[in-house]
Formats: structure tokens, C-alpha cells, sequence
């Protein structure tokens, strides 16, 4: 979308990943999820740390649980932590942590370890939009007591996925996320 890479060394082997390279990776199911971990991977890779990971040194933290699919797998495209164990989905972990809460429960804060280091990253209030909280919430609900999600609320959802996409592509790291250096 704005032609923005993340790199990553696989061994000696220098890496680059597109949002496009983890949307398809992915699927498009998600693409708001995606566009989350993409924009958050690439803020503290190159601007907060300043320096290219090694891949195997990775680890991710999801507030989200196990809901986030989009997040999850933009996460294991770009650092394999799930092929290596190091993806951690436990959203009471995070429950005295300031951060927005998700629709599917949990928090939208994240970890991100690599290179010896360790960052804790929450989204800041007001970047979810509230149409996508309140109808992804919905869904959830209907979802979690058996009920039956129509093509058109399927149609709807898809629609808001994207749209928040678009805005956090087309939006600055730093008006998404506030981060701390916890190692």
C-alpha cells in the first residue's frame, strides 16, 4: 500500500516483506489485523530500534488471545514464531495493562522480543474505530451462543476489516501505538 518493507535476517539471509507479502500469506480475511502487526513490526524494527532482527532471536505476545488471526499470522509470515515457539496468547497476562480492549476479549497490546530486546506495544484508544468494536463485538456474541452470522453481517464485516486496513496503512506508527522498552 505505501511501499513500506519490513527486513529481517534468516541466518545470513536478509529478508524483506511487503503488507501485500503478509496479506496473502494470511489470506485477507483479517486485513485490519494485518495491517496492525505490519505497521507495528516495521515501526519498531526501523525507526524505535533502528536495527534489521534476526529471525530465530523473535518472539510475539498477543493481548488478543487466540482471536487476531490477522495479527497472529502477519506475526509468524515475518518472524516464524509459532513454527518456533516463541507465540504467546494468553490475554490475562495483559489485564492490568492500559490498553483498548478487543471485541473477541483481551486487549490490542503486544509484545515484540527480539535481538535481546523486549518492547511493550498497546494501540491507543481511539484507533479502532468504534463501528468495527461495536459490530465485531456483535458478531462475537453471536458466534459464542451458537447463532448463525448471515452474508450480510458477513458482508458488513468484511467491508469494516478493510476500512480500518486502509486507515491504519494510510496513518504514522506513532499516532497508532505507544510503546515502552521493558529489556
Amino acid at each position: 500500500m505505501d511501499g513500506q518493507t519490513i527486513q529481517i535476517f534468516d541466518s545470513e539471509k536478509k529478508l524483506s516483506f511487503t503488507y501485500e507479502d503478509l496479506l496473502q500469506f494470511h489470506g485477507n480475511e483479517m486485513p485490519g489485523g494485518v495491517a496492525l502487526v505490519f505497521k507495528l513490526m516495521h515501526w519498531i524494527f526501523q525507526d524505535v530500534a533502528g536495527e534489521i532482527p534476526e529471525r530465530t532471536s523473535c518472539s510475539f505476545y498477543s493481548g488478543l488471545g487466540k482471536n487476531g488471526r490477522g495479527i497472529i499470522d502477519g506475526a509468524e509470515c515475518v518472524m516464524q514464531v509459532s513454527k518456533s515457539n516463541k507465540l504467546y496468547q494468553d490475554p490475562e497476562y495483559c489485564l492490568p495493562v492500559k490498553a483498548p480492549d478487543a471485541p473477541g476479549g483481551g486487549k490490542y497490546y503486544f509484545e515484540l522480543g527480539f535481538n535481546g530486546k523486549l518492547f511493550g506495544i498497546g494501540v491507543r484508544e481511539g484507533v479502532i474505530p468504534e463501528e468495527f468494536y461495536s459490530f465485531s463485538k456483535y458478531i462475537h456474541s453471536k458466534k459464542n451462543n451458537g447463532q448463525a452470522v448471515t452474508a450480510e453481517e458477513k458482508e458488513k464485516l468484511q467491508l469494516l476489516r478493510e476500512s480500518l486496513a486502509r486507515t491504519i496503512m494510510n496513518s504514522r506508527a506513532e499516532d497508532l501505538f505507544e510503546a515502552e522498552r521493558l529489556r
